[in-house]
């Protein structure tokens, strides 16, 4: 209500603290991040009312689907997933259960194991796999043309490169 309408002057409104910063690079770290998270969001949610996946599951199921003989070593299958080897023995046994996937020996390395796409993981990822094609072009290929889609995978892959060199020189 205006100062019109109350013939009250209007509360003071406490000023917002931006704990991030004010720079561009400040901003654009927030936005990256809150977008990211929110759009992360909205899709999972979407996938697990109808396929019952999260999007942790999804990822799994597409690196074993992209993979050779849609199996990979535990330990390749961590570094790709970004998981420590515990959080991954979890997400395997979780997928397992569900008859999405199987735990089995290397055939090339009988100490190490692997995991691999059964039939019905094949059949629930082809379901996810068409709703999720259906998310991003609803929530994310309207947001950017063409030139800004480039621009956006140039940086990304920048950031990437960035990550890659600290870690390897972490001073």
């Amino acid at each position: 209500m205006s100062i019109e309408q109350s013939g009250h002057p209007a509360e003071p409104q406490p000023e917002r603290r931006d704990l991030t910063g004010y720079t561009p690079k400040a901003r654009a770290w927030r936005a990256f991040f809150e977008t990211s998270a929110i759009i992360s969001d909205r899709m999972e949610k979407r996938l697990h009312a109808t396929t019952g996946l999260k999007l942790t599951d999804y990822n799994l199921l597409l690196l074993l689907s992209e993979a050779p003989g849609q199996q990979l070593r535990m330990g390749e299958l961590a570094e790709k997933m970004v998981f420590s080897p515990s959080r991954l023995s979890y997400q395997v046994k979780s997928l397992t259960s569900r008859g999405l996937i199987e735990r089995c020996a290397d055939p090339q390395d009988k100490r190490g194991m692997t995991a691999r796409l059964t039939d019905e993981g094949r059949s629930v990822f082809a379901t996810a796999s068409k709703l999720h094609a259906q998310h991003i072009k609803q929530l994310f290929h309207p947001a950017l043309d063409n030139t800004e889609a480039e621009e956006l995978k140039r940086i990304c892959d920048q950031i990437l490169q960035t990550v890659a060199s600290a870690e390897a020189d972490p001073c």
